[in-house]
């Protein structure tokens, strides 16, 4: 049985002064009053997309990102909006214990590297709006992160998730999905919810695919396991941490379709979606997609991806 990879330290939070920051700043203060734990706000001083306008194409094969001088004025200014952010919550809140870090570096870096010297218990983070061509040309911070960072990432969006709202968790009973299972267990019984497991079935792919840039037959996507053989992958998977937390209710759902389309619908009432995530390399990402990347840019909760 695989563990969710969270650590012992603070609730790290990614903090720019949007409103979306500032909703992930909520959500990951709400979460550091659940653990009992600290807060720490992390500015980083280089925004790895392209500044709005910019050609998005031009901008990273120019390699267009701010010189040290400008990084050092942006520092003031990001200094000031954190500072007043952690004196507001520590007036409404006295009893947490927020930290406000300003680093130069692109949000992976930055949040990451924090992340690993306050052994974090996850790294959290607002969306974004990078459009879909942008996403593809230069990734997006969500995606960056969760795949630089080896601890949960939560990307908060959607809207305020109505009370009491299962943990959707994204599962087809396989290795890499364990961790995640192990998450959403803990994150339910924290929460008082109900964790909802769905499996996706494939939709049946006709005719031979290849990578055609490869030149050869690729093993994506799988070919469906029986349903009788996937419950018994699911039921075994699930069973220990039914054991470890008696107190959460657990509902298995099928579903059928494109996971991410899947997942995107039932996210819809949900408090967090959770998926487990592995890495197959960014060309085969490009050409095939990713489940979890999908989600991170589509769902209507926040969503919570978990390394394998």
């Amino acid at each position: 049985m695989s563990a969710a990879q969270t650590g012992a330290g603070p609730v790290v939070v990614g903090f720019d002064g949007s409103p979306e920051a500032r909703r992930a700043v909520r959500w990951a203060l709400a979460e550091a009053k659940n653990r009992r734990c600290g807060l720490v706000l992390g500015y980083c001083a280089r925004d790895r997309l392209p500044p709005p306008g910019a050609d998005p194409v031009a901008t990273p094969l120019a390699e267009a990102v701010p010189e040290a001088a400008d990084e050092a004025a942006a520092v003031e200014p990001a200094r000031r909006q954190l500072d007043a952010m952690a004196e507001t919550i520590q007036r409404t809140d006295p009893d947490v214990d927020v930290r406000t870090i300003v680093r130069g570096g692109t949000p992976e870096a930055v949040l990451t590297s924090i992340a690993d010297e306050t052994d974090a218990a996850m790294i959290v983070l607002g969306e974004s709006h990078a459009g879909v061509f942008t996403r593809a040309v230069v990734g997006s911070t969500e995606a960056e992160v969760t795949k630089a960072a080896g601890r949960p990432v939560i990307v908060v969006r959607g809207d305020e998730p109505l009370p009491g709202g299962p943990v959707v968790l994204g599962t087809d009973g396989s290795e890499q999905s364990s961790p995640a299972a192990g998450f959403a267990f803990d994150f339910a019984a924290r929460h008082g919810l109900a964790v909802h497991a769905v499996h996706v079935a494939r939709l049946p792919v006709w005719g031979p695919t290849s990578e055609p840039l490869l030149g050869g037959p690729i093993l994506d996507p799988a070919p469906g396991v029986p349903q009788e053989v996937s419950d018994e992958l699911i039921a075994r998977q699930l069973t220990p941490w039914r054991e470890r937390y008696p107190q959460v209710s657990v509902e298995v759902v099928h579903d059928i379709g494109p996971a991410g389309q899947a997942l995107t619908g039932q996210s819809t009432d949900a408090a967090l979606l959770v998926l487990g995530r592995s890495d197959h390399g960014a060309l085969r990402r490009l050409l095939l997609g990713s489940v979890s990347d999908d989600a991170l840019h589509h769902a209507r909760c926040p969503v919570a991806v978990v390394r394998a």
